[in-house]
């Protein structure tokens, strides 16, 4: 139980560092760190690294005892017990995309809120994150267990930072990750990634090219047309699709709206507008237009019937799907798929029910690869010592939830993701705007202060337990 005293300390901590917090989420937030394949100094690219280097600065300066692994992720901590307690968060983000209104590396503070790529998933919780350990150490809180932020650096790009971490350190305790929702995630859907290749001829289509990332739904895609003029393309809608002439080629390019893969609900997929486009087209070739449409079929529902995979159960609801990406290779068309599938449904099933609807279709490809899903029991101490921090500090109730996003905490036997988003957040942006993978990402500053009280308590309480 909190004391009186305590929690005053609690918010008197919170109003002095108001500003250090918003100023280090801005510091962190200039840089552009998407994460890529890159060489032995930066493995997942400069951005990441100046990433890090600026995160484990801001960590030195605040007497913390810092580690770098290699520029995979880095980590702070504090105490010196065998037994650790973690808080995991991470410094890559996903492209920036288009439709933004304000400069997406800048962070904007607007009417309450704050605006910039990272500032939701997952820089600003991170700091959250190493505030609430930071209140141990300036409070001089007798530690019962070492704490540790952990900072990944390819959360966004299949996690293999993990895996590094943990050949350095041992395994926490317990870990909880600042990547999701109040009040808490129990349980995670699984993650299948898989590709659809369609045979082309190569008759008019040159190129084609949709979304930058396999977990956000794509918000532009482009063909390039050979032997087409300006008057076989038409009339099209032109908030929905641009055509530039250039050197003999028509280029059409489809707008949607973006989202993240794991919540398509809302979002427009432009690759799917751009196939369903050219699978009408007369100035295609049969070959062509069989391809798009087979293609487009997939994409006509994000809940599995277009890939012949629907399912669902009563934890985690429906399977969802999108295609974040798309390609022309070798004469072929191809798409990638990015499937949340529920935690009680086997993907070995769905592998081969995948595997039928393809070829049904007229596709090669499959599975690339499979995340099983993760599910843990509300019942334990650990959990209960975090839903009574976020109960007390909101008076909210609500239960634990599954989610269809993948965050770290489906990489440790004992972890939950914990916040920071409020369900009851306004989104200030507009329709397919403020979230997360979205244009004009955004999130509340009471929301962020609020969330490192309930993160101090929940260490609070933690310290308590005998794990």
């Amino acid at each position: 139980m909190i004391s009186n005293e305590m929690q005053q300390k609690i918010d008197a901590f919170v109003a002095e560092n108001r500003e250090n917090i918003l100023n280090d989420i801005a510091s962190l937030i200039e840089i552009r760190s998407v994460s890529v394949d890159s060489g032995k100094e930066a493995p997942f690219g400069e951005g990441c690294k100046k990433a890090l280097d600026k995160a484990l600065e801001i960590c030195d300066n605040m007497g913390f005892a810092t580690k770098n692994y290699g520029y995979y992720a880095g980590s702070a901590s504090i105490g010196t017990a065998e037994k650790e307690i973690s808080i995991m968060g991470h410094l890559d983000v996903v492209p920036e995309g288009n439709g933004w209104s304000v400069d997406p590396y800048k962070m904007t503070i607007k009417d309450g809120y704050i605006y910039g790529r990272g500032v939701a998933d997952d820089k600003g919780p991170a700091v959250l994150g190493l505030y609430a350990i930071k209140f141990l150490k300036d409070n001089n809180i007798p530690l019962n267990y070492t704490y540790r932020l952990m900072l990944g650096c390819s959360e966004e790009r299949g996690m293999g930072d993990v895996e590094v971490i943990l050949k350095e350190e041992k395994v926490p305790t317990f870990m909880f990750t600042p990547d999701a929702d109040f009040p808490l995630i129990n349980g995670e859907k699984g993650i299948m990634s898989a590709e659809a290749r369609f045979p082309l001829d190569g008759a008019t289509i040159g190129e084609f090219f949709g979304g930058l990332v396999s977990n956000m739904v794509a918000d532009r895609a482009s063909v390039v047309l050979h032997d087409v003029s300006r008057e076989d393309v038409g009339e099209l809608d032109a908030n929905v699709f641009e055509v530039e002439e250039s050197d003999g080629t028509i280029r059409i390019t489809a707008k949607g709206k973006g989202s993240h893969a794991s919540k398509p609900e809302g979002s427009v997929n432009a690759i799917y507008l751009l196939l369903h486009l050219l699978s009408e087209a007369s100035y295609l070739s049969l070959c062509e237009r069989k391809a798009c449409a087979a293609a487009a079929s997939t994409l006509t529902d994000y809940n599995g019937k277009g890939l012949g995979i629907d399912c669902e159960d009563e934890p985690s609801g429906k399977i969802t799907h999108i295609s974040g990406c798309a390609s022309t290779e070798n004469d072929q068309l191809v798409l990638n798929y990015n499937i949340r599938y529920p935690v009680t449904a086997k993907g070995e099933e769905l592998e081969e029910r995948l595997d039928r609807h393809l070829f049904s279709i007229g596709a090669a490809g499959g599975v690339l690869s499979d995340s099983k899903p993760s599910y843990r029991s509300v019942d334990t101490p650990e959990v209960q010592a975090l839903l009574s921090a976020y109960r007390d500090v909101t008076g909210d109730m609500s239960e634990p939830m599954v989610i269809g996003g993948g965050t770290y905490a489906r990489n440790f036997p004992n972890a939950v993701a914990f916040g920071p988003e409020f369900a009851d957040m306004v989104n200030p942006a507009g329709e397919g705007k403020g979230g997360v993978h979205m244009a004009d990402e955004c999130t509340e500053i009471e929301g962020m202060m609020k969330a490192v009280k309930i993160y101090i308590r929940a260490l609070l309480n933690l310290n308590e337990l005998k794990l």
